[in-house]
């Protein structure tokens, strides 16, 4: 068999270059649309507690529980809580402080600075909002 001659060699390499170069490129003419697309589906919402401020990147019709199980999973914001079928997710303690019914103090959220009327469970962020949590004598 006969060695290929040195200019069909490198025209060969070339093609298989330009292949991969025009196959990548076609990928990431695509991947700005996708991006668009998963940035459309989020919001972004603040959590605050006791003076630590998680900006939080959620998919829209998050709750604010949701919010705080992202904060959890991408900063050192911790939570502990129970679920009670029919009434929703009750916390019992956040960033190492629990609630303590004997001296009266309980964990408290917030919505845009009024004292939240739902649980965490039931109320659906919109984008900007600032979900406070307060530790402070139940009222």
């Amino acid at each position: 068999m006969k060695p290929l001659p040195l200019f069909l060699f490198v025209a060969l390499i070339g093609l298989i270059v330009l292949g991969v170069v025009s196959r990548d490129r076609t990928r990431t003419d695509v991947l700005p649309f996708q991006e668009s697309q998963i940035q459309e589906n989020l919001i972004e919402a603040t959590l605050t507690v006791e003076g630590k401020t998680y900006l939080v990147s959620l998919p829209k019709g998050s709750s604010a529980y949701d919010l705080m199980v992202v904060a959890q999973e991408t900063s050192d914001f911790q939570f502990r809580g129970q679920e009670f079928p029919g009434l929703g997710f009750f916390i019992q303690e956040i960033n190492g402080l629990e609630q303590s019914p004997r001296l009266g103090k309980y964990w408290i959220y917030y919505i845009n600075g009024k004292k939240a009327e739902v649980g965490i469970s039931a109320y659906t962020v919109d984008t900007h909002d600032i979900i406070s949590w307060k530790y402070e004598d139940e009222e």
